[in-house]
């Protein structure tokens, strides 16, 4: 569960007015006054009034931030830059939220770290670095691992750019005060066995999804494809890789190309996706635990020149059965 500073997290502006603060006067002096819903309701934190929620500006080719699976809040002061970012990590845990993190060593951070709050049916780990990338565009200055009432399990980390550095110990009690509000949102996440039925956007088609306990379905879009995801939710402490992914639109690309790979390296098995027999591309490697199934498929009943790529990532043989039996399962109807 490496902790990373991920530069495009941040857009960090120079502007050339420094204000001069008194000691304390960051963390003492600011109010937290204004409630900010994050992961799309599914806690809420106290910010400073001039707080703001600021989605990461996606490239024009990737799909734009899903509400449900990040939130980037900016605060500044003058040319400081205080970015708190959180993340759905798509894990559950118990009531022993402390000891799972604690099991993680990172050498990088050397984190401290103590159980911040224990109330109403919310749980949170503070993780203070006491080692801090300098160099760093974004420096990380507080990370905070939430386990909510659903018992899924969420991370805010907190970075400052480097005009903030000499403030760094404000920014830390700042934000350690702000993770003490932390509450319980309206969004509960279901976990269990159920079919669900989704909106294939730009089309008059939709996808029904016959999901196994602990699987959930995500869906990204930009103006002209949308991406359909189908994860697990595991256990925090499991290192198991699981996505079904569907692409709908017109300039799909094979996963096994990132990989460096060609395809006559894979092996062509039988499978059935859509109530319809496919060619599965597959794609083995024990020794690096490795597993892709994916193939491109016309959809032109759905839009002229339309396209799905299905690919199934894990690795583990295990999970790519169980991920072949879900894409068995899968319907898509046109209204």
């Amino acid at each position: 569960m490496k902790l990373t500073v991920t530069l495009f997290l941040v857009t960090l502006v120079s502007l050339t007015f420094q204000p001069v603060f008194s000691q304390n006067s960051i963390s003492d002096t600011t109010k937290l006054e204004k409630k900010i819903s994050i992961l799309n309701e599914k806690i809420f934190a106290n910010f400073p009034a001039t707080a703001v929620v600021s989605p990461r500006v996606a490239d024009i080719m990737a799909a734009d931030p899903n509400e449900n699976k990040e939130t980037r809040i900016i605060y500044d002061i003058g040319n400081m830059k205080l970015v708190l970012f959180a993340q759905e990590l798509f894990s559950f845990t118990g009531n022993n939220l402390f000891e799972e993190i604690s099991k993680y060593e990172e050498p990088d951070f050397n984190f401290q770290r103590k159980e911040l709050t224990n109330a109403d049916s919310i749980i949170t780990v503070l993780s203070t670095p006491t080692l801090f990338d300098t160099s760093a565009s974004a420096i990380l200055v507080n990370s905070l691992m939430v386990k909510a009432p659903d018992n899924t399990v969420c991370r805010i980390d907190a970075y400052i750019n480097p005009p903030a550095l000499n403030s760094k110990d404000e920014y830390i009690r700042l934000t350690e005060n702000i993770f003490k509000t932390i509450s319980k949102g309206n969004r509960r996440i279901s976990l269990e066995a159920r079919e669900e039925t989704f909106k294939i956007p730009g089309t008059t088609g939709t996808f029904s999804f016959k999901l196994p306990k602990n699987y959930f379905v995500t869906i990204d879009e930009k103006y002209d494809f949308s991406v359909f995801k189908i994860n697990q939710f595991k256990h925090i402490s499991d290192t198991t890789y699981t996505s079904l992914t569907i692409y709908t639109g017109r300039y799909p690309t094979h996963f096994y190309k990132e990989y460096g790979l060609t395809e006559d390296k894979s092996e062509k098995t039988k499978g059935i996706f859509l109530e319809k027999n496919i060619d599965w591309l597959y794609f083995k490697d024990d020794s690096h635990s490795f597993f892709l199934k994916e193939q491109i498929l016309p959809a032109e009943e759905l839009s002229p020149g339309l396209v799905m790529h299905i690919a199934l990532l894990s690795n583990k043989k295990s999970v790519i059965d169980e991920l072949s039996e879900i894409a068995k399962t899968i319907k898509m109807t046109r209204q």
